[in-house]
């Protein structure tokens, strides 16, 4: 189960974000589940807030998320992002150690 309370771990951290970088209502961030949307209704983000949450999450999670990757399925949802960056981590680990100096 050390998965679900990693996932659990970036949703919130995705929630303190919107609440602390994008001004949207602590109440609403609270109530909204993985899977409420992140665009219009639900959490109610517009592009450009949308885009700010996008430099929030590289920010917060040192990761990189590509153009071609800022799509409205990625944005969908709290849990969409949080699969992605569970993602990019793994990704990033996998390189590191691959790239391990040998000494």
């Amino acid at each position: 189960m050390h998965g679900s309370q990693q996932m659990k771990s970036i949703e919130q951290q995705i929630r303190d974000i919107l609440v602390s970088q994008l001004d949207v209502d602590p109440e609403i961030a609270a109530e909204s589940g993985p899977q409420t949307p992140l665009i219009g209704r639900g959490i109610g983000l517009d592009s450009v807030e949308a885009m700010a949450l996008a430099v929030g999450i590289e920010e917060a999670f040192n990761i990189e998320i590509p153009d071609d990757d800022l799509t409205a399925d990625l944005l969908h949802s709290i849990a969409t992002l949080a699969d992605y960056v569970r993602r990019k981590q793994s990704e990033r680990r996998d390189s590191d150690a691959e790239g391990e100096p040998n000494g």
